[in-house]
C-alpha cells in the first residue's frame, strides 16, 4: 500500500500542497464537523488515541489545524486553519483524481482492490496478523 500512498503524496507535492495521505480522514472529519476532540476523532475514525494524537499534533505543526479550548476548558478541540480551508478546492481536485485512478486500477485487476482490502481487514478482525504469525511459529 506504500506505493499508493507515495503516489498520492506526490500528487499533493506536485500541486504545491503540504499534505499527507494520513491527514485525509482527520481533515475530512473536520470539514464535516467544524471541530472535534481527540476522543471524537478516535470514535469516528477508528484509530487509537496515541495514533490520533500524533497525527493531530503533526497537522498542527504543518499549520493545517489549530487546537482551541472547548466549553469545558479541560478538553481541547481541533479546527481547520484558514490556510487549510483555502486548500480545500485543490485537495478536492486531487481526491477526485485519486478516486478516478482507484476506479481505473480496480477495472484493470482480476478482483477489485477495494473489495480485496475490505475482505482482508474483515479477516484480520477475526484473527489478527500477529496471531497468524504466532500460529506459523508454533510447533
Amino acid at each position: 500500500m506504500a506505493a499508493l500512498d507515495d503516489a498520492v503524496e506526490q500528487a499533493y507535492r506536485d500541486a504545491g500542497l503540504n499534505f499527507r495521505p494520513r491527514f485525509y480522514p482527520y481533515f475530512r472529519l473536520l470539514m464535516a464537523r467544524d471541530s472535534a476532540s481527540v476522543g471524537e476523532c478516535v470514535a469516528a475514525l477508528g484509530f487509537t488515541q496515541p495514533a490520533a494524537t500524533q497525527t493531530l499534533q503533526t497537522m498542527i505543526r504543518e499549520g493545517l489545524i489549530e487546537s482551541v479550548p472547548a466549553r469545558d476548558r479541560r478538553e481541547r478541540r481541533f479546527i481547520l486553519t484558514a490556510a487549510a480551508r483555502a486548500m480545500i478546492p485543490d485537495l478536492e481536485a486531487i481526491w477526485a483524481a485519486t478516486t478516478d485512478a482507484a476506479r481505473a486500477l480496480d477495472a484493470a485487476l482480476p478482483h477489485p482492490l477495494g473489495a480485496t482490502v475490505d475482505a482482508a481487514l474483515e479477516q484480520l478482525e477475526r484473527q489478527s496478523f500477529g496471531d497468524l504469525i504466532q500460529k506459523d511459529r508454533s510447533p
